[in-house]
């Protein structure tokens, strides 16, 4: 994260297409809101491979096959959940963030216990309404729009640094450059941010060109400068682990980065890098809500409530099972890849997702959670270590008269809120 400012200012961008000064004030109309905080409370719980402290409770307990009770955070009011590559943030309803896992590049942003879920420091005269967690870096978003971040970005051969003049950052420290941000979003070693006009910022690692432009190598620490990709009247961001997404005010959909299995959604497999902002063709009659990726497939969420699958599929991360190949009568035949964005059947109206590396968490509008993918680390909940082919409905004692109100799926865990019900 650059503590310098961006290239090119936020008043130097050509404005939005469809906005208008005020003849009075001269202020822009139709920007986007800013952000808010979520107001429900309710229990964290957590399952999957906890080797790491991914799980927070404590470090004689390694896994869990069901969705388990994080006690420390009962009567701390949690609103909103994020999961990392082996980290996690929980959000307050007074604006606070709790942290726990693991802590190598002071991605849970405070000192002590990793295996307990301890207060984030260095923000106590902050309000967050959001956070974010990539693998080595924490990205928090104020109620007034400005951005902290802390830990580190890696590349492919090993720490990249957290900006240019810092490797490490060990506390919250702002972004400076961006402002009136109203959405942000993380990949494995990369940040999106949307700020109200509609504009969106990328910075981190771009070797994959998930950043939206081009990074020359012997000079990647200017990808540590937060700069636009060139998107005008975008109203939400979203990312894979090396890809991009926006959605813009109409609801359509654009991808830019990695797209080696298709998980771009463009189809055509000489492609192995989307450079910039390129519209998802094959759902272009769809209306998007959100869209998210993992390592490398990706998750789209439309109006309706359908859910939209492509990409990387040995391990049924995109929920379609096995797909017979023409000319083949085995039915447990099945593409490594999935190109073309398929439908997945099967599922009640979903009202939000959450992608982790390999699995995915599906939030139905009634308040239950669907599940697919890898499933070696226990992260789909069902207590099996074996993939699951399908969406499953998660269950498990401990939430059986539970409604669901946030998901968070990490790199090999999983982490859920949830309200009492009776």
């Amino acid at each position: 994260m650059s503590q310098g400012t961006t290239k090119r200012s936020r008043e130097s961008l050509t404005p939005t297409p469809g906005l208008k000064k005020s003849k009075s004030s001269g202020l822009q109309a139709n920007l986007l809101p800013m952000p808010t905080r979520p107001t429900a409370p309710g229990r964290v719980y957590v399952f999957g491979t906890g080797d790491c402290a991914q799980l927070g409770l404590g470090e004689d307990i390694i896994s869990k096959k069901k969705p388990a009770n994080l006690s420390a955070l009962n009567d701390e009011q949690v609103v909103d959940i994020a999961a990392g590559g082996m980290h996690n943030m929980a959000l307050t309803v007074d604006g606070k963030l709790w942290s726990w896992g693991v802590n190598d590049q002071r991605t849970l942003g405070r000192s002590g216990d990793e295996y307990t879920p301890l207060p984030v420091e260095g923000l106590d005269n902050v309000k967050i309404v959001k956070v974010a967690c990539s693998d080595s870096l924490t990205v928090a978003l104020t109620e007034d729009g400005f951005v902290y971040t802390w830990g580190t970005f890696r590349s492919a051969d090993g720490i990249l640094g957290h900006s240019k003049e810092k490797e490490v950052q060990a506390l919250p420290t702002i972004v400076h450059g961006i402002h009136d941000i109203v959405d942000i979003a993380t990949g494995t070693d990369h940040v999106l941010a949307l700020d109200a006009k509609g504009v969106v910022y990328s910075w981190g690692n771009g070797q994959q060109m998930q950043l939206g432009r081009r990074i020359v190598p012997r000079r990647m620490l200017n990808g540590l400068t937060p700069e636009s990709v060139g998107a005008r009247g975008i109203a939400k961001v979203g990312a894979g682990s090396y890809h991009s997404f926006a959605i813009d005010k109409e609801g359509k959909g654009y991808s830019w980065g990695l797209n080696t299995y298709g998980q771009c959604g463009n189809e055509n497999p000489r492609l192995e890098n989307i450079p910039s902002v390129s519209p998802i063709d094959a759902l272009r009659t769809k209306t998007f809500l959100d869209v998210k990726g993992g390592e490398h497939h990706t998750i789209a969420l439309t109006q309706d409530g359908n859910l939209y699958g492509f990409g990387r599929s040995d391990s049924h991360q995109l929920g379609l099972g096995y797909i017979e190949q023409p000319g083949k009568e085995d039915p447990t035949s099945h593409k490594k890849a999935i190109r073309h964005p398929t439908l997945i059947s099967g599922l009640p109206p979903i009202k939000a997702i959450s992608v982790g590396d390999n699995h995915t968490l599906a939030l139905t509008r009634s308040g239950d959670v669907y599940a697919w993918g890898y499933g070696e680390m226990l992260a789909c909940g069902n207590g099996e270590e074996e993939d699951v082919e399908k969406p499953l409905k998660l269950t498990g004692q401990q939430i059986e008269n539970c409604r669901i109100l946030k998901v968070a799926a990490g790199g090999q865990h999983s982490v859920i809120l949830a309200v009492l019900e009776r």
